[in-house]
């Protein structure tokens, strides 16, 4: 009961911090830009480059938005424990969850939860604004489907990532504790790798072997591919499938993270790195 309270606790933090500490509706407002920026962003480049050769297809331009808007919301999320143990250093806040005799994993673990949640509904709302913004720009009809089942099988689908971005994200705290100048940075350049490997874009099979064997089986990428089977084409059976390929795959990053982190955290204990602050 003790980590959940912590854990509650530390959700109610990263709330507030989710909004930087103002009216919820402006921060929820400012986080909506980006996403929405992205999507639309991503899909204008692919309709003028394909419009151009003459090979529009409103079924990959669905592909894409799908995949833009899911990718922002992933990398809204899951480098958070990264972020929160970098921050909390230069602000002393860490410091004091990390001296305590518990470990720090349920206040990790609360701040994604709640970056998970505002994550989510600033991505929904910006595929719903990307979807008629593109749909009358384009003057195309964007071949999603749009039903109460496909809409729980997506949340459904960003539910079961949340094991593989938790997991990511505690392998990268596991760095964290120990840097001192590039904790801000890791996690760019993660998400610039995810973005490629993710299938968020453009289907894996388009990477040089073995890269694209290896992109084939990440967690990231079956999400991706259940959620279009969701929203997109509407094949069932081909959504649990990679339903379950990404909570396995979800399940051994968690279990990585969390071994890893464990680790590192005990190590840096003994060490006294956490107020480290110069190379």
């Amino acid at each position: 009961m003790s980590i959940l309270r912590s854990v509650v606790a530390s959700v109610r933090v990263g709330w507030y911090r989710e909004f930087n500490w103002t009216n919820p509706l402006l921060g929820f407002s400012m986080r909506t830009v980006g996403p929405l920026a992205g999507v639309i962003a991503a899909s204008s480049v692919y309709y003028v480059g394909s419009s151009g050769a003459g090979r529009f297809n409103p079924g990959q331009l669905a592909f894409i938005l799908i995949g833009a808007a899911l990718y922002a919301h992933v990398a809204a999320y899951s480098w958070v424990p990264t972020l929160a143990i970098a921050e909390g250093k230069w602000t002393y806040v860490f410091p004091q969850v990390y001296i305590s005799p518990h470990s720090s994993l349920p206040y990790l673990t609360g701040r994604t939860l709640a970056s998970f949640v505002s994550s989510t509904l600033t991505v929904i709302v910006s595929l719903v604004l990307s979807f008629y913004v593109l749909s009358s720009i384009f003057n195309t009809n964007i071949p999603f489907i749009v039903t109460p089942i496909s809409v729980s099988l997506l949340f459904l689908a960003m539910l079961v990532n949340i094991l593989a971005a938790l997991g990511l994200g505690l392998l990268l705290s596991a760095y964290a504790l120990f840097a001192t100048k590039f904790e801000w940075a890791l996690p760019t350049y993660v998400a610039g790798l995810l973005m490629v490997f993710s299938e968020a874009l453009f289907p894996v099979s388009f990477l040089p072997h073995p890269v694209s064997d290896i992109a084939n089986v990440l967690p990231f990428t079956e999400f991706m591919r259940a959620s279009r089977y969701a929203m997109i084409y509407g094949d069932m059976p081909s959504y649990f499938l990679y339903l379950a390929l990404s909570a396995i795959g979800g399940i051994i990053f968690l279990g990585l993270g969390f071994l890893a982190f464990r680790y590192a955290e005990n190590r840096a204990r003994r060490l006294g790195v956490i107020d480290k602050k110069t190379a």
